[in-house]
């Protein structure tokens, strides 16, 4: 085939395709430039958010928690699903305990624990979740968020807080049980809780006096 002949095969083969070579193209750069634009406008928010979230801390050190309730809705509303928005819902959810506001802590708390993508965010709205139910005497409840806490990092502070809920309901060999296993877990990691002592030293106390009730009963 000479060069003329390749020429106007060529040209034939443009004018039947053009039209296709030139939506193909055209959907490859505008992915490509989507792309970028996409990581652009992600590299952006995620700057912004974290900007918004510093804001957060300084004013929650400052005790200034009249702006940090307005940091954490502006994270929550504007960068939903972010690990800032999660982590200001958590700390929006302290406010509310420190207010008293325990019903909205708990609402709070329950939806970083059943939407957040953050494992580590899901396990921390779990144990804080079942301290709030706790203290609500929803006992029942709050053990079962603490038994979908499965990371090993948390089983001292999980079986403290179990041995809590366990002493507020009056089973206090359970209790004991779990505050040997937070005594051990601590220790391994040289952690010294001065506070779980003192439970330890409560909970030994009752144990002793429930024994002795129990054992003038037997005689009466």
């Amino acid at each position: 085939m000479t060069e003329t002949e390749q020429i106007e095969l060529l040209k034939k083969w443009w004018k039947r395709y053009h039209n296709i070579v030139i939506v193909t193209l055209s959907i490859i750069l505008l992915a490509a430039s989507g792309a970028k634009y996409w990581h652009w406008h992600r590299q952006t928010v995620s700057e912004q958010a974290s900007n918004a979230y510093e804001h957060l801390m300084v004013a929650f050190s400052n005790q200034d928690f009249k702006s940090a309730r307005s940091y954490t809705n502006q994270l929550m509303t504007q960068y939903p699903g972010t690990v800032y928005a999660d982590t200001a819902q958590l700390i929006q959810a302290k406010l509310d305990v420190t207010s008293g506001h325990y019903a909205k802590a708990r609402v709070v708390l329950h939806k970083v624990a059943t939407h957040s993508k953050f494992k580590v965010l899901v396990d921390i709205a779990r144990l804080r979740l079942a301290r709030v139910l706790a203290y609500e005497k929803s006992y029942d409840t709050a053990l079962h968020e603490l038994a979908q806490i499965t990371d090993a990092n948390y089983e001292a502070l999980r079986a403290e807080l179990r041995g809590d809920i366990y002493y507020a309901m009056g089973k206090l060999e359970q209790a004991q049980s779990d505050y040997q296993t937070a005594k051990k877990d601590m220790e391994k990691s040289g952690i010294i809780n001065p506070f779980l002592d003192m439970k330890q030293h409560e909970l030994l106390a009752a144990i002793h006096s429930s024994v002795s009730k129990n054992q003038v009963h037997a005689r009466s």
